[in-house]
């Protein structure tokens, strides 16, 4: 793993977003066209779900260009159906609404099946959420828990997770609960961080890394998947039937919105930048019949704001 040398600490986070996380792709590869090199730079590549596999691939050396082509030739495989699945599944009731076999290969195919996180290019934070807490030895005392999985050398090796596979980690990232079925245990880390950024910022000041990093020099962008403005109306005596079919958009806008809050505070404008497009109709996470209006969003979108703070932080 390269080791970083300069003054600044810079963080590249991508939020979650399944077949939406096209968009920061697009985004990537126009900053790029704009400030070449300016990815040499960065310490850190931190992501959740398909966020998750894009900084796995940008830490192991991949452009987004070759990321993107992986995405558009994959992506509307692993988000299609056949009509043996609907039959056996019950239309979603009883299992989860997409196969896992186009995913596991694409994550193959990206990331290969021997790299392990500790052999990556730069430091990785990628989020998952741990449905049963293997690290405990005593099942009585397991409980279901975040999981952060990263490569930052630490005193402890227990601490860290150089041993890991990338391409699991990239499986569980994305495991999205009634998307697709749990891997190894976990299942998508947008259940407590579809917007990795405060994870990131806090994973800098863990007291267990062997090298500190300052929290003067962290500097950091971060890109969202597409944002559409939701409200509700009259739903206060609403019940869990009325509720349900909300709480996952909920969640997720929910809690984007308050690691934006919390990592904007702590670094100011100066240190920290998020570009969050916005969506003219509402893009499902498996819309995979519309990548090219995705590619348009990403093409879209000013970045002048985001190619202004790379160019200096």
């Amino acid at each position: 793993m390269a080791t970083h040398k300069s003054a600044s600490y810079r963080i590249l986070s991508i939020d979650g977003g399944g077949i939406r996380g096209i968009i920061p792709l697009v985004i990537l590869e126009r900053l790029e066209a704009v400030v070449p090199d300016w990815r040499n730079g960065i310490a850190m590549y931190a992501g959740t779900s398909s966020g998750g596999l894009t900084a796995l691939c940008l830490a192991n050396g991949m452009r987004p260009r070759d990321i993107l082509d992986l995405y558009l030739a994959r992506g509307p495989a692993v988000f299609d159906r056949s009509l043996w699945h609907e039959i056996k599944d019950i239309d979603d009731v009883i299992g989860p609404k997409y196969d896992s076999e186009h995913r596991l290969a694409l994550c193959e195919t990206a990331l290969g099946t021997t790299l392990r996180l500790g052999e990556l290019k730069s430091h990785v934070l990628i989020t998952a959420f741990d449905l049963n807490d293997r690290s405990q030895p005593d099942g009585a005392k397991r409980f279901w828990k975040a999981k952060i999985f990263h490569n930052m050398p630490t005193a402890d090796p227990k601490d860290t997770d150089v041993g890991e596979y990338a391409y699991r980690v990239a499986m569980r990232t994305s495991a999205g609960p009634t998307y697709f079925s749990s891997y190894d245990g976990f299942v998508d880390g947008g259940v407590f961080a579809n917007n990795p950024s405060m994870c990131a910022l806090a994973q800098t000041q863990d007291p267990r890394l062997t090298q500190p990093i300052p929290f003067e020099s962290v500097r950091m962008l971060s890109i969202g998947t597409g944002f559409y403005p939701y409200c509700l109306r009259g739903g206060e005596n609403w019940g869990l039937a009325q509720w349900a079919p909300h709480f996952v958009r909920m969640l997720m806008d929910g809690l984007n919105e308050v690691a934006d809050f919390q990592v904007r505070t702590m670094l100011t404008e100066k240190r920290y930048c998020r570009v969050r497009p916005w969506l003219k109709s509402d893009i499902p996470l498996d819309a995979a019949s519309q990548v090219g209006a995705l590619q348009a969003i990403g093409t879209q979108i000013d970045i002048g704001a985001a190619a202004g703070f790379i160019r200096t932080w």
